[in-house]
């Protein structure tokens, strides 16, 4: 599609923040909102690896303390989630994706229903009490003196990082100025390197083939505009 047809075939109000961050170039801004969907599309997959690692982690550590069934049993009358107060979204999560499965149930079809933000809640305060306190184990790579408060608020900037993409939000503007920045993807891509890490992986190995996020983030870099410095986001 010729650039001249591009910022219209996307909306105009949608291509202006792109024209006005590359200085009313629009060759740049169209360059930038492409190199914006690859940095997209390259961090969507690093955070969907992360999450799918991160699932198994508390899906294995919770099946050795509460037995192989702990979704469906956490909420069961007398369950981890029944009676513990502040829960109630973990509760209906769950109730939710066993109704939507129905006769199609399992422990493993339930697990991949459930959201990201579902496995991150595990580390709020209440729905780490309540499913024992014992979730910090499966970081054992994790440094002395991690507390849960750690790791959950590290897994709301990644699920933050994972709705923006998902509803096509750009990820490669400072949110203050509306200049070009990668500083936000890039701390929450750092995030998810360091976790692996926590969670006794080997980060380099575990995204071999699939982690083209230096690059995408370096393509974004060299479109802005001379006159303008990184700034911090």
């Amino acid at each position: 599609m010729p650039n001249s047809q591009f910022h219209t075939a996307i909306s105009e109000p949608r291509f202006s923040r792109y024209y006005s961050a590359c200085g009313n170039n629009t060759q740049k801004a169209s360059r930038l909102y492409r190199a914006n969907l690859l940095l997209s599309q390259k961090m969507y997959a690093v955070t969907g690896l992360f999450e799918v690692i991160l699932r198994n982690s508390i899906d294995r550590h919770l099946i050795t303390k509460k037995g192989n069934n702990w979704l469906a049993d956490a909420v069961q009358p007398g369950g981890y989630l029944d009676i513990a107060p502040g829960c109630e979204d973990a509760y209906h999560n769950i109730q939710e994706g066993i109704h939507r499965l129905s006769l199609n149930f399992t422990h493993d079809r339930l697990i991949s229903k459930l959201t990201f933000g579902f496995w991150t809640y595990h580390f709020a305060a209440k729905e780490f009490a309540a499913a024992g306190s014992t979730l910090l184990e499966i970081f054992p790579n994790r440094p002395f003196g991690t507390r849960q408060k750690t790791i959950f608020q590290n897994l709301i900037k990644v699920n933050d990082l994972r709705n923006r993409i998902a509803h096509h939000e750009p990820i490669c503007f400072d949110k203050t100025s509306g200049t070009i920045s990668t500083n936000y993807a890039e701390k929450r891509y750092n995030i998810i390197v360091e976790l692996l890490y926590w969670l006794g992986c080997n980060p380099q190995k575990i995204l071999y083939g699939i982690d083209g996020v230096p690059k995408a983030i370096a393509n974004i870099l060299e479109i802005r505009p001379s006159n303008l410095s990184k700034i911090n986001n």
